[in-house]
C-alpha cells in the first residue's frame, strides 16, 4: 500500500465511554415519555476472547466523484480455541468539540455536535433515536414532526453481518474486516475525525467497543 502526505495519527481512548449499550425504549403510551437506556457494562467494553490488531485508516477519492471515502481495515484474532460468530459495526463521524473548557465559552449543543454520521453496514436508521427532553418527552419541531438524534449504538445489534455471506462474521483464527464510509462533497466540506468500532457476540450482546480519533490523513 503506497502512502502519501501526512501520517495518520491514531489516538486510542480505552477510558472513554459514551452513553451506549443495550438499547431499550419504554413508554406508557404512544404519546407518553420515552426512556432510552444505552449503557454498556464496563466489563463488556473490552474482550478477552478476541483482539483487534493492525488497524488501518485510508482516505481515497470516490470513483463516482461524490466525495472522499474512509477505508477502515483491521484484523480480528481469536484468543480462544473455539470459533465464534460476531456482529460488527464501524461508525465514522465528524464531531465538533469545544476548543477550551472555559466557563465563558458557549458549549456546543449535543444536537449540533455530530455533523456527519456514516455507519457500516450503511443502515443509518438503525442508529436513529427520538430526541427527548430531560423528562423523556419527545422533542418536536414547530410543524409537529418528531426530532431525532444519532447514537453510536444500533437498535438491532444483529444487523452487523458479513455482506459477503449475509450471516454473522465467523471468526476461526483470524478475520480481516474492511468497511467503507463516504463523506460527500458539500459546502463547508469536512472529512471524518472519529471512528467507533462496535462488536457484539452471537447473542447480540456487547463484546467490544473502542473509539479512535483521526488527525491528519493517509491517502491511497
Amino acid at each position: 500500500m503506497k502512502k502519501y502526505g501526512a501520517v495518520l495519527l491514531l489516538l486510542l481512548f480505552p477510558g472513554i465511554v459514551l452513553p451506549q449499550g443495550d438499547t431499550s425504549k419504554e413508554s406508557k403510551d404512544a404519546k407518553g415519555p420515552v426512556k432510552l437506556t444505552t449503557n454498556i457494562p464496563v466489563l463488556a467494553q473490552y474482550s478477552k476472547k478476541f483482539a483487534i490488531k493492525n488497524i488501518d485508516f485510508n482516505k481515497v477519492i470516490d470513483i463516482g466523484g461524490k466525495g472522499e471515502v474512509l477505508e477502515v481495515q483491521f484484523v480480528l484474532q481469536n484468543l480462544t480455541d473455539d470459533p465464534m460468530d460476531l456482529y460488527i459495526f464501524t461508525i465514522a463521524t465528524f464531531e465538533k468539540v469545544e476548543r477550551t473548557r472555559s466557563s465563558f465559552e458557549k458549549p456546543v449543543p449535543p444536537t449540533h455536535r455530530i455533523r456527519s454520521f456514516v455507519p457500516y453496514p450503511p443502515d443509518i436508521a438503525n442508529f436513529q433515536y427520538p430526541a427527548t427532553d430531560g423528562e423523556g418527552n419527545i422533542n418536536r419541531d414547530k410543524q409537529g414532526p418528531e426530532k431525532f438524534k444519532f447514537v453510536k449504538f444500533p437498535k438491532n445489534s444483529k444487523a452487523g453481518i458479513d455482506p459477503n455471506t449475509g450471516k454473522p462474521h465467523h471468526l476461526v483464527e483470524k478475520l480481516i474486516v474492511r468497511t467503507t464510509h463516504l463523506s460527500k462533497y458539500r459546502v463547508n466540506y469536512f472529512f471524518f475525525n472519529e471512528v467507533a468500532i462496535l462488536i457484539f457476540d452471537s447473542e447480540g450482546k456487547p463484546a467490544f467497543r473502542q473509539l479512535y480519533q483521526l488527525q491528519g490523513t493517509r491517502n491511497r
